[in-house]
């Protein structure tokens, strides 16, 4: 499989290359600490190139690049390991606003005004949007939410969290809600790879009627919909840290001595760096499969086995090459192996895919 890139496309490649490569060198992002700094660099990328919307529909104030935009600047942030709210908001949120019909708030977050997260993951969901066990309950003053989600990407910095829950007749409602309206709800706290999230308790939390964007079996359709384009965009990102990590360790080990001689030269090594260059080409190509058939939910599953199945050797490879320095805070190879572990389990691990690719096909 082959993407052949179009002058607008490369245009896009090669400008977000420049700026990450001036704006981001890896000294600069080891002294990112705080949501507000992933925020400030986000902002600074997205109001010099406007990459937050160059996937979003021209209809929402988008450029119209489709997921294959979406794809080439996901695998740009993952080649610079930048932590952005990107496919959290820009893909998953606005795939999911544009799918029910809230343009406005989708445009919002094209256009830079607006950072919206989406509070997928349960302890079983793992990915799947139709095993969401939240509840909705219509009380006096609005809607009651009881439940728990966890790892929510920017909650606690976010201008929206979207909430699913599931209704009494069984079908799923969407929500829309603030930090400051979650409140103690919000249990912040950052992922081992430095990413701000959060869980959100939903212990009998009222949010106003208004809060219902939509509801009915269109939202699990959307829902649906928009995380396999965020599966897709984490394939793209995982594409660009396997290639990182490949190159490093080669560099790596034509550095290191032993016995007087550079390891590379050790046949037993050079074996197993190949195997890492054959699995971050196969990343590399189940990123493309994902994005070129992100409407097909087994293609989507496949892929994302694939990633994360190559992103587990790979990483383990690297840091093990590496030996003891491999998880030093000096090298890059142990933050680029602590994102690809994230990336790994984000929306369901190799293992869960595989069962949702045979529940798919089986049902084909």
């Amino acid at each position: 499989m082959d993407l052949q890139l179009d002058d607008q496309q490369k245009l896009l490649q090669q400008s977000l290359a420049r700026f990450l490569e001036k704006r981001l060198p890896f000294d600069v992002r080891q002294r990112q600490r705080s949501a507000s700094d992933f925020l400030e660099f986000w902002r600074a990328l997205d109001s010099e190139l406007g990459v937050g919307a160059a996937g979003i529909g021209e209809d929402l104030g988008g450029f119209g690049g489709g997921r294959e935009a979406e794809m080439i600047v996901a695998t740009a942030l993952g080649s610079a390991l930048a932590v952005t709210p990107y496919v959290a908001s820009n893909v998953l949120s606005s795939t999911l606003l544009s799918a029910v019909g809230q343009n406005e708030l989708a445009g919002a977050i094209g256009s830079g005004n607006a950072i919206v997260t989406t509070a997928v993951e349960e302890a079983q969901t793992r990915g799947d949007v139709a095993l969401i066990e939240a509840r909705a309950e219509p009380v006096e003053k609005g809607w009651r939410l009881t439940g728990k989600k966890l790892a929510v990407d920017f909650a606690s910095v976010a201008d929206v969290v979207l909430v699913p829950a599931r209704l009494a007749d069984g079908n799923l409602a969407l929500f829309a809600s603030t930090p400051a309206e979650l409140g103690a709800a919000l249990k912040p706290y950052h992922l081992v790879d430095g990413t701000p999230a959060a869980d959100i308790l939903l212990d009998g939390l009222v949010l106003p009627g208004s809060a219902c964007l939509a509801k009915g079996e269109a939202v699990l359709a959307a829902l649906s919909l928009a995380v396999d384009a965020a599966i897709a965009a984490y394939c793209g990102e995982a594409a660009g840290i396997a290639s990182v990590m490949v190159e490093d360790t080669v560099a790596y080990t034509k550095e290191r001595q032993q016995f007087g001689v550079a390891i590379a030269s050790f046949q037993a090594l050079q074996h197993r760096m190949v195997d890492m260059w054959a699995k971050a080409r196969e990343i590399e190509a189940a990123s493309l499969l994902a994005t070129l058939k992100s409407d097909r939910p087994d293609a989507v599953s496949a892929a994302k086995a694939t990633v994360s199945d190559g992103l587990r050797l790979i990483g383990q490879e690297a840091v093990q090459l590496h030996g003891a320095m491999g998880l030093t805070e000096e090298l890059r190879v142990g933050h680029y192996f602590k994102r690809a572990t994230v990336l790994e389990h984000r929306l369901g691990s190799a293992a869960d895919h595989v069962e949702r690719y045979r529940a798919l096909r089986s049902h084909a």
